[in-house]
């Protein structure tokens, strides 16, 4: 008896991580967050957001800042985007001493995932930007860009 019920509370326990760390899908409402761009400045979504473009590795990192370093320093807020930046896996000693200091010059803000639940449940795919469309906080449609080429397409209004 005592096995069954140990056994249960562990499938319970394991089955509530699972769907904890399910990826948002097109339907799902946006989560209800609370992280801070790389000025320390608060954030959280609201109703004027209508894309969310997200990073996860250097290289799409790169990819991304590439294109928004030749566009007008109001580029995302005049298109109503966010730039998620999931940085939990940077060495905490980079980030403070090099990542930091590099974003603290970008004219646009960066919303940053410093934890590895801050941005858990948003999709991802590996060398590939995470672009949403998004309508009243729900994803309206969901793609990975993989190529600068592509990315160029997409970005311009």
């Amino acid at each position: 008896m005592k096995q069954g019920i140990l056994i249960g509370l562990i499938t319970l326990f394991s089955t509530g991580l699972a769907q904890a760390a399910e990826a948002l899908k097109v339907g799902d409402k946006l989560p209800n967050i609370t992280l801070t761009t790389q000025h320390d400045k608060a954030f959280s979504f609201d109703n004027g957001v209508k894309r969310i473009i997200m990073s996860v590795e250097k290289q799409s990192a790169d990819m991304l800042t590439n294109l928004l370093d030749s566009k007008p320093a109001s580029y995302l807020k005049d298109t109503q985007t966010i730039y998620l930046a999931d940085i939990h896996r940077m060495p905490s000693l980079i980030t403070k001493f090099v990542a930091l200091p590099q974003l603290r010059e970008k004219t646009y803000d960066i919303v940053l995932g410093r934890e590895e639940a801050d941005l858990a449940t948003f999709p991802r795919e590996k060398g590939c930007l995470t672009l949403m469309s998004i309508k009243e906080q729900t994803i309206e449609s969901l793609r990975f860009i993989c190529n600068e080429d592509e990315l160029k397409t997409t970005m311009n209004p």
